[in-house]
């Protein structure tokens, strides 16, 4: 008993953790979008239209580059916390080992966060 409320207040620390970590994060700032006013020719044409690249569109491919990757890295460190729940409320060595590579899982994904 004494083992599973261990293993169950690594658990809700790492959490807590992850979670304040994805908090701190800066969120990107729209730029401002540049509409036609009136009808126009492009807006006449009726069809199937090549996509076009225009400014916006490349200013979000930039920032699809530079951003911080976080999809993988949170994923990283959700799948490594429910790991060490599942890990916990199995107990015993099993859930010892299933928490332990949940901790270091949660710990990767946290380190590639950061940097």
């Amino acid at each position: 008993m004494k083992r599973k409320s261990i293993h169950l207040a690594v658990a809700v620390a790492l959490a807590i953790a992850s979670t304040s970590a994805l908090a701190q994060t800066v969120a990107p700032t729209p730029a401002p979008a540049k509409t036609a006013v009136g009808p126009t020719v492009a807006a006449s044409t009726v069809g199937v239209k090549a996509p076009v690249a225009t400014a916006a569109t490349a200013s979000n491919a930039a920032a699809r580059e530079h951003s911080l990757g976080a999809g993988r890295n949170v994923a990283l460190m959700v799948v490594g916390g429910a790991a060490i729940v599942i890990g916990a409320i199995i107990g015993g060595t099993g859930g010892l080992i299933i928490a332990l590579t949940g901790a270091a899982l949660g710990l990767y994904g946290l380190y590639h966060f950061i940097q």
